[in-house]
């Protein structure tokens, strides 16, 4: 798909001060070059870092932990109290940094513009420009009708118990706003010629299930035609081989129409994805099939199995053998009838067990905050469109609507046309683009300043 209009560029000035931009700037670096992998975590440098540039603008901070150094990090610019606060959120946490980096992971290092780190997209990113926008604010004495919430949590890539979830069942008026702007949107997708920029306003839900089987032991120099391990490995094959049925759902259907109406003739091959009886036939017609994998996930449950346990002796033939399998669930698809559609991949010789489960989560796009990243996102980027979006994954949200929070994804940043947001994320050499880092900074204190929009006795 080629590129037919002009990226957007970053005035030197806009409307944040450039001091704010260099600040921004050392701090996303700083907060890459401490380890937070998780597990352990052990988010508490990274917390006091934070802590130590927000009170450097007079901003009161709370440091909160249910686990030693399991640190998430409060702090709230208060506006006139008119309207209930907005909470910009983020986690500290990333996940592990393994393969071959072209730079290492920690260091991070610049290279032709490109900062590379792990969390350099998953989510350090936003903290920085989150504490950044609530400095900016701070050093203004902007006078608002909402207060700006900031949250920046522990844990979240391993399930949120010592984070958000935590936060929410110890400190729930801490941690209360009308709306959030967190992980993941904002960001552009190229397609043909055109920018789109999604705001999340669902996110699947989650079902880790544990896959068993059982077979006769004995000692390995005697193999048995059919064992545990053989009846795991044809049940993962067979799950490959035929991934979980189609389904629309109406946080898909909101989106595939969204698209098909900006890419006119362009967009019968995402009208014939609304219409199951098609099959998998319009997905593979897709000239883009990093697209086609990413609507995949829209449109169905997915099952990936990523753990694998037999055996604990290599001459030994193991009795048990068991896979776990990472699910991610549509709104209204989870529970049996997940497990029903998983039975009719991997067949009758196993045993499931749900591990552990959470539901997928929705929000409306007719709200005055999703108008309002509307009109941001179009004055960053005339040309841009912004667009509901589902995320295959799950976030903080899920702990903070709980809480009574509306909830978006929205860290905005701009790649350039060929750079995917989804390849860069938990893979080998994350990164961003710096120009793009300054481009989301700027975006995001505009949606928020504007959102929260001063007193009329300002």
């Amino acid at each position: 798909m080629s590129m037919q209009t002009a990226e957007p560029r970053r005035e030197k000035a806009g409307r944040l001060p450039i001091e704010i931009h260099e600040e921004a700037l050392e701090l996303f670096r700083d907060l890459l070059r401490i380890d937070t992998t998780n597990p352990p975590g052990n988010e508490r440098p990274a917390a006091e870092r934070c802590a130590a540039a927000l009170e450097a603008d007079g901003l009161e901070v709370e440091l909160l932990e249910g686990q030693k150094d399991r640190t998430n990090l409060v702090c709230r610019y208060r506006g006139t109290g008119e309207l209930p606060p907005l909470m910009l959120t983020g986690h500290l946490d990333v996940v592990e940094a393994s393969g071959k980096w072209r730079h290492p992971p920690f260091a991070a290092e610049i290279e032709d513009g490109w900062l590379y780190g792990r969390g350099a997209i998953d989510m350090k990113n936003h903290v920085a420009m989150s504490v950044s926008v609530v400095r900016a604010l701070a050093r203004e004495k902007a006078r608002l009708r909402r207060d700006v919430l900031l949250v920046l949590t522990a844990d979240e890539e391993a399930g949120c118990e010592w984070g958000s979830a935590w936060l929410v069942k110890n400190h729930p008026k801490k941690v209360y706003a009308e709306y959030a702007l967190g992980e993941i949107g904002g960001f552009p997708l190229h397609m043909e010629g055109k920018r789109f920029y999604p705001i999340q306003v669902a996110q699947k839900g989650v079902a880790w299930i544990r896959v068993r089987t059982r077979g006769e032991g004995g000692h390995g120099s005697m193999p048995r035609r059919r064992t545990a391990v053989s009846d795991l490995a044809r049940a993962i094959a067979r799950l490959s081989r035929r991934p979980l049925p189609l389904e629309v759902t109406p946080p898909a259907r909101e989106i595939l129409e969204t698209l098909a109406a900006h890419l006119g003739p362009k967009g019968i091959a995402l009208r014939g994805l609304l219409r199951p009886r098609l099959g998998e036939a319009p997905l593979r017609a897709l000239p883009n099939q990093n697209l086609a994998r990413t609507l995949r996930s829209l449109l169905s449950n997915t099952a990936s199995p990523n753990v694998l346990r037999a055996g604990s002796k290599i001459n030994v033939i193991p009795q048990e053998a068991e896979a776990e399998i990472d699910c991610r669930t549509l709104p209204g698809a989870a529970g049996e009838k997940l497990l029903d559609q998983l039975r009719a991949r991997l067949g009758p010789k196993v045993e499931l067990e749900i591990i552990r489960q959470a539901p997928a989560m929705e929000v409306s796009s007719q709200t005055p905050l999703f108008a309002a990243l509307v009109e941001a996102v179009r004055r960053a980027d005339p040309q841009g469109i912004a667009i509901p979006y589902m995320i295959p994954g799950f976030t903080d949200g899920f702990a903070f609507a709980q809480n009574g929070t509306t909830y978006y994804g929205f860290t905005p940043l701009y790649l350039p046309e060929g750079v995917t947001f989804s390849e860069l994320y938990h893979n080998v050499d994350e990164r961003i683009w710096v120009e793009g880092f300054h481009f989301g900074l700027e975006l995001l204190y505009d949606a928020v300043r504007t959102f929260c929009e001063p007193s009329v006795e300002a």
